[in-house]
């Protein structure tokens, strides 16, 4: 838990849009991958409280590892911090605070598994048991060795992150469009036109980058030798979904089960499908892709999901380096999580955002902020790719660019 003073004043934020270049340095006082910090220590919770010029405002930087919470449980403690805080403020007597009670047992969850299993489709299945020596050496040296490495192998990629806006109307004037490709009966979500066009968008800035590798000069193509995802061109795209199985599970609640609750299923597309063009009837395609995988989520899936990973203890290293072997990307839907009800006393968030950057091929769907509507999407790719992404011109017509 840290505390700090900045000369930086709220107005300044706001007349940045919060940029991250706008923010005072040190805010983030660690990164997207778990490392111990100077005293070789890891620490599942980390705090910095920024009080801005004049107490014109104040930025609460809050980072929670995945080893002990998702999203639910980051915004379930985030939010009862948030309740205490008002009621001390209140003045209000402690004893009489209501109790709130999280669960973070594992056996709680595996005891609302079915007993009957349904077969996991090949993409998921190859994402978590494709194992070999970097998976297994992973998976045996100490977690403060693997942050270590696995940070300073993010650090050499290079990795910037973008954020943009999906207004309601625009989204809405483009899910009609679409839905007008698709039989009465297949009705698409946002995040399902969202993450088809991430697929779509993503997959076209690594394709031009990879062509441009395969090129260029005699180093470029012995990295994609040794990188064939990031380098190597590839006939398909997998696209990660990042799933909650609390209400795919009966008697599993949120905010409740406050533990690591969500698993990653996958989809493959042609490379072709995806680089062709955008248009309508091709993202409609895709979309109804996405809304066949997360429909096909279920119970028993699950089920089936748990025991392949329970045979080999070593297969949690897997998803970890898939993404070195394959052409892919990993979105993850924030939108219904109660990120704007954090009040402390003072009123709710002004505006809240990820870190600069997280890792490659990265996308998260956020609810806009209560002064606008929609969506607020952030994207954590390699320059490269990056520069490709804003060059694409169906994208940046779709959206608005933050920072």
């Amino acid at each position: 838990f840290l505390e700090s003073q900045s000369s930086v004043h709220f107005r300044d934020l706001h007349a940045a849009k919060f940029s991250w270049d706008a923010l005072p340095s040190g805010v983030a006082t660690v990164g997207a991958i778990t490392t111990a910090d100077a005293a070789g220590v890891i620490k599942l919770a980390n705090v910095h409280i920024v009080r801005l010029q004049e107490n014109s405002g104040i930025i609460v930087f809050i980072n929670m590892s995945h080893y002990l919470v998702d999203g639910v449980g980051y915004f379930g403690f985030v939010n009862r911090w948030a309740e205490v805080c008002r009621w001390k403020r209140r003045g209000s007597a402690a004893n009489d605070l209501p109790a709130c009670h999280y669960i973070f047992e594992r056996s709680s969850l595996l005891d609302k598994l079915p007993e009957d299993r349904k077969a996991l489709n090949d993409p998921t299945l190859e994402l978590i048991t494709t194992t070999g020596p970097l998976v297994r050496w992973l998976a045996w040296i100490s977690p403060k060795t693997r942050g270590m490495l696995l940070s300073k192998a993010f650090s050499f990629m290079s990795v910037v992150g973008h954020t943009f806006h999906f207004s309601t109307s625009r989204l809405a004037s483009l899910r009609a469009s679409v839905q007008g490709y698709l039989p009465s009966d297949v009705r698409l979500s946002d995040n399902d036109i969202l993450t088809a066009l991430l697929s779509m968008v993503i997959a076209q800035s690594q394709a031009e980058c990879k062509r441009d590798s395969a090129s260029a000069s005699y180093l470029s193509s012995l990295a994609s030798y040794l990188f064939p995802s990031m380098y190597a061109p590839d006939s398909s795209f997998v696209t990660q979904v990042v799933i909650d199985t609390r209400p795919r599970l009966k008697g599993l609640s949120a905010p409740a089960y406050a533990g690591n609750a969500i698993l990653t299923h996958c989809l493959v597309n042609s490379m072709e499908s995806l680089t062709s063009g955008i248009t309508e009837q091709a993202l409609a395609l895709i979309a109804k892709s996405v809304r066949q995988l997360v429909n096909g989520v279920d119970s028993q899936n699950i089920g089936q999901y748990v025991d392949t990973l329970h045979k080999d203890l070593l297969r949690f290293m897997c998803p970890a380096t898939y993404a070195f072997t394959k052409t892919t990307m990993l979105v993850s839907n924030q939108s219904r999580f109660p990120i704007y009800q954090a009040d402390f006393g003072d009123g709710i968030p002004t505006w809240v955002s990820s870190l600069r950057a997280l890792f490659p091929n990265f996308s998260s769907i956020m609810p806009a902020p209560p002064s606008t509507v929609g969506y607020v999407v952030y994207i954590s790719m390699t320059e490269r790719d990056m520069a490709k992404l804003l060059q694409n011109r169906f994208w940046m017509s779709a959206n608005d660019m933050l920072y």
